[in-house]
């Protein structure tokens, strides 16, 4: 059974595309972490028609333009979670982190948080 299919309520959608619910991370990285959800049940990135990509690259775009332009964000990580490396339960869909210059994303240390201006976000979605 998909958690993304079952049990994603409609209060956490707080933005959906044609093709693509986004919500916030239940265990975020760093605060600001959504997942791109796909409305239908594709297990893997491949699957996916055009115009559901074309769709992806546009809601990226629209993100990554917030995160960087309205919230001066330093720049963001995309993570595709696909086919086997997913986890249980779930189907395809893409992580965008904020990233902060010195957040330790990568490093082996906890990732650092930084605040994030939650309702400037939703409004600039708007």
């Amino acid at each position: 059974m998909c958690i993304f299919c079952n049990d994603i309520t409609k209060e956490q959608i707080f933005y959906s595309s044609k093709y693509f619910n986004v919500v916030f991370d239940i265990d975020p990285e760093q605060e600001g972490h959504v997942l791109l959800i796909a409305k239908d049940h594709y297990m893997n990135y491949l699957e996916l028609p055009d115009e559901v990509v074309m769709d992806l690259i546009a809601l990226e775009r629209k993100l990554i333009h917030i995160y960087e332009n309205v919230l001066n964000i330093y720049g963001v990580s995309m993570i595709r979670n696909n086919g086997f490396v997913m986890d249980d339960g779930t189907h395809f869909h893409e992580h965008i982190i904020p990233r902060y210059k010195e957040d330790a994303f990568w490093s082996k240390e906890n990732t650092q948080h930084v605040s994030f201006d939650f309702d400037t976000f939703l409004q600039a979605l708007q």
